[in-house]
């Protein structure tokens, strides 16, 4: 924990190969954010969070006006009688199953202790970016804060349908500020390090991976 309480900056004094793991566990937890907002709206679809997490009736989407055939210039023509054709058929709709308590138990037991462990790994590199202490707690508190009301919303959504968009907001604000913590801290591990004075006047510089 000694290299929380020192000078920001020492994600640059990592080893190479310490870059290289935590640069790779950056880009991955990108790639998950990505995909769990691509999951999140493949299985609400057109039902919205409020259709899926308290199975609110889904809103039906408004009738196509009807086109009615411009009048030609000139005499009128005897097309005959007129047939009563269908008209064209509506796409259906995908019908979308209110996710029950059980499975709901299940997802939120998954998302406590995976969720944490990858805001933890994240934030611990984050306080290790040559960065302002009071960016320092914002972007942990933003990360703790987004990450914890994603996991309560399913819950909430469930008892009041109408804070259905507390799903979507939620979600957007964890992937923008546990995105900005991956992005900012891999970027800043592999910034040229600066040289540290000795007590001789002469540079040093201190490499995590090396005791002393």
């Amino acid at each position: 924990m000694k290299d929380f309480t020192a000078a920001a900056g020492r994600l640059r004094s990592l080893s190479l190969g310490a870059k290289l793991l935590y640069s790779a566990f950056a880009i991955a937890s990108i790639v998950g954010l990505l995909v769990s907002w691509r999951l999140y709206g493949a299985m609400v679809q057109d039902a919205g969070a409020a259709g899926y997490y308290a199975g609110a009736p889904a809103a039906a989407p408004p009738p196509a006006p009807a086109q009615v055939p411009a009048a030609a210039d000139g005499p009128a023509l005897d097309l005959g009688p007129e047939l009563d054709l269908p008209g064209a058929p509506e796409t259906p709709r995908v019908l979308v199953e209110q996710i029950s308590e059980r499975k709901l138990l299940e997802v939120t037991h998954f998302h406590l202790f995976s969720v944490p462990v990858y805001v933890l790994i994240l934030a611990h590199l984050w306080l290790l970016a040559r960065l302002p202490s009071w960016l320092h707690t914002a972007g942990v508190a933003a990360a703790v804060v987004t990450s914890g009301l994603h996991i309560a919303a399913p819950w909430l959504i469930r008892g009041a349908p109408g804070a259905a968009a507390l799903m979507p907001i939620s979600g957007i604000a964890m992937l923008l500020s546990l995105g900005a913590m991956a992005v900012v801290s891999t970027v800043d591990m592999w910034l040229p390090r600066r040289p540290r004075r000795g007590p001789a006047g002469s540079s040093e510089e201190t490499d995590l991976a090396t005791p002393g």
